[in-house]
């Protein structure tokens, strides 16, 4: 072990909250073990998605009202494929052969959250339908976060998802402004090169790989960057190899990455239960037929994936690569350690992500500001109910409307009118449930079906004046998805889209 700090910033690491059944420990306490470590920045790459996003954000809001410096680091480990074109024509061409069509209906195209069996990914992948790769991607700045909410949006649609959601070079070329991408584990696209010529010998291996690397230039520039790890994996060392020569033909700068799966170097056996429990009930895979029981030791297993710091790194390098006879330069390893702190504080930017809600234009009409309008639709629904020369209901109506233009929310309650218009002129509706029943500027715009001082309703349980918090209308329909697809074809597959439920893992789980 060398006596100096090394610098290093984990840019490859998974949690519970986005990487099911793979990590543990929520991004809270990956980067409390980080910081603890020494360490300052850390990168989030759950897979497939960004639901771990929120509990990274407030903490780090939380580490920073502590005095503790560090800085959160947004991304992720999407799954790639070089055409979905092409992929959909082997897809279809497969589905046709009516007894796997059978198996397939019998497996179902999706199964809720994304699991993925990394051990299953990290080697050839015979199947064409499941195909897919890993690929890091992390936001250099407000731009390049929005880019990958994007790319992580059209991952999942129905034309791109099969089990796992997927991007290729089109969708990377189209959102690749301020996104910054490695190559990843043994499941990477280099690692995907191997795997496919690998028994053609190391030559038709670096061709492969020279090719992807052409083509990931071509989208990132210099900033695509090859990956290497350390562990007790002889296959590891051969891709690693294979990446350090081909790299040095394209300039390719190189980085060395932990690929932590979770937070701290004590929780190895705690993973391995979890990843256990996790497929209970979904078939065994294939890394669990003839290993039931749980290792002894880390060492065991052949690699510890918890956020390290520069020195553990390093040890990790020299303790692996000599475990497994592989010879590097020292100089070369160093150097793709530290470079990953020169792209966390150099090339990524500090930046607060934009957490404003973004609501439609498209609801206001045109001619008017969303306060006037606003105001115009509750007077006409007052006069509607014949309510406009009751003293009552005109100043109760008056002291809502200057409480939410005041708070800014008058556009919310026009994009509630908006979905509450359409949902009314198809299917039933509910009538009010909540604090949102006490509002009457929700009553007269139809939104709820109760009036609330007919019934002694406060509006101050739904909105105050001096509170911080957004309101929040419970709006009930007979039919949601129905509703989902009319306002998806009425304002864009873009501005529409489902909020799932996320369920955390507690002690009766």
């Amino acid at each position: 072990m060398t006596d100096k700090k090394i610098p290093f910033v984990g840019l490859h690491a998974h949690s519970v909250a986005g990487s099911i059944f793979d990590a543990i420990g929520y991004p809270n306490e990956h980067m409390d073990f980080c910081y603890e470590n020494g360490g300052k920045a850390l990168a989030l790459t759950d897979h497939g998605n960004m639901n771990g996003f929120s509990h990274q954000f407030l903490h780090w809001q939380k580490m920073k009202s502590e005095g503790k410096e560090f800085k959160p680091i947004f991304g992720v480990e999407a799954y790639f494929l070089p055409s979905i074109d092409e992929w959909h024509d082997d897809y279809n061409r497969i589905k046709e052969d009516a007894k796997l069509a059978k198996s397939l209906a019998k497996q179902g195209d999706t199964s809720g959250a994304t699991v993925e069996d990394e051990d299953a990914s990290k080697k050839a992948i015979k199947s064409v339908i499941n195909r897919r790769r890993h690929l890091v991607l992390l936001a250099q700045n407000q731009t390049g976060l929005n880019n990958l909410f994007k790319l992580i949006s059209e991952s999942y649609r129905e034309e791109n998802f099969y089990r796992y959601p997927r991007v290729d070079y089109k969708l990377l070329a189209k959102y690749s402004e301020g996104v910054i991408a490695s190559s990843a584990c043994l499941g990477g696209p280099y690692a995907g090169n191997y795997w496919a010529n690998r028994d053609e010998g190391p030559e038709a291996v670096r061709e492969a790989m020279r090719e992807t690397s052409r083509r990931f230039v071509e989208v990132f520039g210099d900033r695509w960057y090859g990956e290497l790890q350390w562990n007790n994996i002889p296959e590891q060392h051969e891709l690693n190899q294979h990446i350090i020569e081909v790299c040095k033909e394209f300039n390719i700068t190189l980085i060395s990455t932990a690929d932590s799966h979770y937070p701290n170097n004590e929780a190895w056996k705690d993973r391995e239960l979890y990843k256990r429990l996790g497929w209970l009930g979904k078939g065994t895979p294939a890394w669990a037929e003839d290993n039931t029981e749980l290792p002894a030791g880390v060492e065991e297993i052949g690699y510890e994936l918890y956020p390290k710091n520069g020195n553990q790194m390093w040890d990790s390098y020299k303790y692996y690569s000599k475990t497994c006879g592989a010879t590097y330069s020292d100089q070369l390893v160093m150097d793709s350690i530290t470079e990953t702190h020169n792209i966390a504080f150099n090339r990524i930017e500090d930046f607060v992500p934009d957490t404003t809600v973004k609501l439609p234009d498209f609801v206001v009409p045109a001619g008017f500001t969303d306060a006037e309008a606003l105001v115009n639709y509750a007077l006409e629904g007052l006069r509607q109910r014949t309510l406009h020369k009751n003293k009552e209901y005109t100043n109760r109506l008056q002291m809502e409307l200057d409480v939410i233009e005041d708070r800014g929310f008058s556009k919310y309650f026009l994009t509630m009118k908006a979905i509450a218009d359409k949902a009314n002129e198809v299917q039933l509706t509910g009538p009010g449930r909540g604090s949102a029943a006490g509002s009457l500027v929700a009553y007269v715009l139809g939104i709820t079906q109760i009036d609330p001082i007919k019934y002694g309703l406060l509006f101050e349980r739904f909105l105050r004046k001096d509170a911080t918090d957004y309101p929040d209308i419970d709006y009930d329909v007979a039919e949601p998805m129905e509703l989902k697809e009319m306002l998806m074809e009425d304002w864009g597959k873009n501005s529409v889209v489902p909020i799932s439920n996320w369920n955390t893992l507690q002690l009766k789980s």
